[in-house]
Protein backbone atom coordinates (compact mmCIF):
# COMPACT_ATOMS: atom_id res chain seq x y z
CA UNK A 1 0.00 0.00 0.00
CA UNK A 2 1.48 3.21 -1.13
CA UNK A 3 2.49 6.02 1.76
CA UNK A 4 -0.57 8.55 2.09
CA UNK A 5 1.57 11.21 2.00
CA UNK A 6 -1.01 14.14 2.01
CA UNK A 7 -2.58 12.94 5.21
CA UNK A 8 0.41 12.40 6.86
CA UNK A 9 1.98 16.06 5.86
CA UNK A 10 -1.32 17.10 7.45
CA UNK A 11 -1.35 15.95 10.52
CA UNK A 12 2.56 16.66 10.89
CA UNK A 13 1.81 20.07 10.03
CA UNK A 14 -1.06 20.85 12.28
CA UNK A 15 1.34 19.80 15.06
CA UNK A 16 4.31 22.23 13.51
CA UNK A 17 2.16 24.84 13.34
CA UNK A 18 1.13 24.45 16.91
CA UNK A 19 4.66 24.47 17.92
CA UNK A 20 5.80 20.81 17.93
CA UNK A 21 9.03 20.48 16.82
CA UNK A 22 8.12 17.99 13.92
CA UNK A 23 10.52 15.34 12.62
CA UNK A 24 8.94 12.34 10.96
CA UNK A 25 9.91 9.73 8.23
CA UNK A 26 8.30 6.61 6.65
CA UNK A 27 10.50 4.40 4.83
CA UNK A 28 8.69 1.32 3.49
CA UNK A 29 10.53 -2.63 2.98
CA UNK A 30 10.07 -1.42 -0.89
CA UNK A 31 12.32 1.70 -0.81
CA UNK A 32 8.98 4.17 -0.62
CA UNK A 33 10.53 7.51 1.40
CA UNK A 34 8.79 10.06 3.06
CA UNK A 35 10.64 12.24 5.45
CA UNK A 36 9.46 15.59 7.02
CA UNK A 37 10.95 18.26 9.12
CA UNK A 38 9.08 21.35 10.23
CA UNK A 39 9.59 24.20 12.82
CA UNK A 40 7.49 27.36 13.46
CA UNK A 41 10.08 29.87 14.16
CA UNK A 42 10.08 33.45 15.72
CA UNK A 43 12.28 34.86 12.30
CA UNK A 44 10.31 37.12 9.36
CA UNK A 45 9.41 34.25 6.37
CA UNK A 46 11.48 37.03 3.63
CA UNK A 47 14.40 36.61 5.73
CA UNK A 48 14.03 32.84 6.56
CA UNK A 49 13.74 32.25 2.64
CA UNK A 50 16.70 34.16 1.85
CA UNK A 51 18.90 32.06 4.12
CA UNK A 52 17.44 29.21 2.91
CA UNK A 53 18.16 30.65 -0.77
CA UNK A 54 21.57 31.06 -0.37
CA UNK A 55 22.49 27.78 0.93
CA UNK A 56 25.01 26.66 -0.60
CA UNK A 57 25.85 29.42 -2.38
CA UNK A 58 29.58 29.89 0.10
CA UNK A 59 28.33 32.76 1.98
CA UNK A 60 25.65 31.09 4.11
CA UNK A 61 25.16 30.64 7.92
CA UNK A 62 23.05 27.46 7.60
CA UNK A 63 24.66 24.37 6.35
CA UNK A 64 26.00 22.82 9.53
CA UNK A 65 29.00 20.16 8.06
CA UNK A 66 31.92 22.46 6.86
CA UNK A 67 33.60 18.98 5.85
CA UNK A 68 30.40 18.13 3.67
CA UNK A 69 30.00 20.85 2.48
CA UNK A 70 26.58 21.85 0.71
CA UNK A 71 27.51 23.64 -3.30
CA UNK A 72 25.42 25.33 -5.63
CA UNK A 73 27.02 24.70 -9.12
CA UNK A 74 25.36 28.70 -9.91
CA UNK A 75 22.28 30.72 -9.93
CA UNK A 76 19.29 30.16 -7.96
CA UNK A 77 17.08 29.13 -10.91
CA UNK A 78 15.58 26.16 -12.38
CA UNK A 79 18.38 23.78 -13.93
CA UNK A 80 20.65 24.57 -11.65
CA UNK A 81 22.76 21.63 -10.30
CA UNK A 82 23.41 20.96 -6.53
CA UNK A 83 24.88 18.64 -4.01
CA UNK A 84 26.57 17.92 -1.25
CA UNK A 85 28.90 14.35 -0.49
CA UNK A 86 27.20 12.12 -3.09
CA UNK A 87 23.87 13.34 -3.03
CA UNK A 88 22.89 15.38 -6.45
CA UNK A 89 19.94 17.02 -7.44
CA UNK A 90 19.00 19.60 -9.97
CA UNK A 91 16.33 23.06 -8.80
CA UNK A 92 12.97 22.35 -10.26
CA UNK A 93 11.01 24.99 -9.17
CA UNK A 94 11.54 28.20 -7.31
CA UNK A 95 8.41 30.32 -6.08
CA UNK A 96 10.22 32.97 -4.82
CA UNK A 97 9.63 34.16 -0.95
CA UNK A 98 8.10 30.72 -0.58
CA UNK A 99 9.39 27.35 -2.21
CA UNK A 100 12.48 26.22 -3.49
CA UNK A 101 12.03 22.56 -4.72
CA UNK A 102 14.88 20.05 -5.73
CA UNK A 103 14.71 16.56 -7.96
CA UNK A 104 17.07 14.20 -7.10
CA UNK A 105 19.59 13.48 -9.85
CA UNK A 106 21.01 9.82 -8.77
CA UNK A 107 20.54 5.94 -9.70
CA UNK A 108 19.39 4.95 -6.28
CA UNK A 109 17.52 8.33 -4.91
CA UNK A 110 14.37 9.58 -6.59
CA UNK A 111 12.05 11.89 -5.99
CA UNK A 112 11.84 15.32 -4.60
CA UNK A 113 13.82 17.60 -2.14
CA UNK A 114 11.67 20.85 -0.94
CA UNK A 115 12.15 23.46 1.74
CA UNK A 116 8.58 25.85 2.03
CA UNK A 117 8.17 29.00 3.97
CA UNK A 118 4.72 30.70 4.68
CA UNK A 119 4.33 33.12 7.05
CA UNK A 120 2.18 31.57 10.43
CA UNK A 121 1.33 32.55 14.10
CA UNK A 122 3.74 35.95 14.19
CA UNK A 123 6.58 33.95 12.70
CA UNK A 124 6.89 31.71 9.62
CA UNK A 125 6.75 28.10 9.38
CA UNK A 126 9.50 26.30 7.57
CA UNK A 127 9.17 22.81 6.36
CA UNK A 128 11.35 20.76 4.41
CA UNK A 129 9.76 17.21 2.78
CA UNK A 130 11.48 14.68 1.08
CA UNK A 131 8.86 12.75 -1.25
CA UNK A 132 10.21 9.50 -3.41
CA UNK A 133 11.77 6.16 -3.19
CA UNK A 134 15.16 4.16 -2.67
CA UNK A 135 16.48 1.48 -4.32
CA UNK A 136 19.35 -1.03 -4.03
CA UNK A 137 21.48 -0.86 -1.13
CA UNK A 138 20.46 2.54 -0.45
CA UNK A 139 16.67 0.61 1.19
CA UNK A 140 18.76 -0.42 3.81
CA UNK A 141 21.37 2.45 3.77
CA UNK A 142 18.63 5.26 3.94
CA UNK A 143 16.87 4.39 7.30
CA UNK A 144 20.06 3.02 9.14
CA UNK A 145 22.67 5.63 8.24
CA UNK A 146 21.80 8.05 5.39
CA UNK A 147 18.42 9.22 6.78
CA UNK A 148 19.57 9.87 10.12
CA UNK A 149 22.68 12.16 8.53
CA UNK A 150 19.44 14.46 7.03
CA UNK A 151 17.42 14.11 10.10
CA UNK A 152 20.66 15.64 11.99
CA UNK A 153 21.42 18.36 9.26
CA UNK A 154 18.12 19.45 9.01
CA UNK A 155 17.43 19.99 12.36
CA UNK A 156 20.81 22.05 12.65
CA UNK A 157 19.51 24.36 10.02
CA UNK A 158 16.24 24.81 11.80
CA UNK A 159 17.57 25.67 14.82
CA UNK A 160 19.91 28.26 13.01
CA UNK A 161 16.68 29.24 11.48
CA UNK A 162 15.52 29.87 14.56
CA UNK A 163 18.28 32.35 15.73
CA UNK A 164 18.91 35.58 13.84
CA UNK A 165 21.19 35.11 10.74
CA UNK A 166 25.10 35.46 11.32
CA UNK A 167 26.38 39.50 11.56
CA UNK A 168 27.85 38.95 8.90
CA UNK A 169 24.98 37.98 6.61
CA UNK A 170 23.75 40.84 4.26
CA UNK A 171 22.07 39.06 1.55
CA UNK A 172 22.57 42.78 -0.52
CA UNK A 173 26.14 42.61 0.45
CA UNK A 174 27.06 39.55 -0.30
CA UNK A 175 25.46 39.78 -3.80
CA UNK A 176 27.96 42.97 -4.49
CA UNK A 177 31.04 40.60 -4.06
CA UNK A 178 29.77 38.38 -7.24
Amino acid sequence: MPIDTATLIAGWRAGAMRGEHASHEVCTPAGELLNYHARLVSRPAAEVYQRLAMMGGGLDDLWPLPSIPMKVEGALAPGVQAGHGPIRYKLVAIEPGRRIEWRFTMAKLHGRYEYHVEAAGGGTLVENTIEGSVTGELVDVWPTALGRLHDWVMERILDRLCEPPAPWFDPAKIALIG
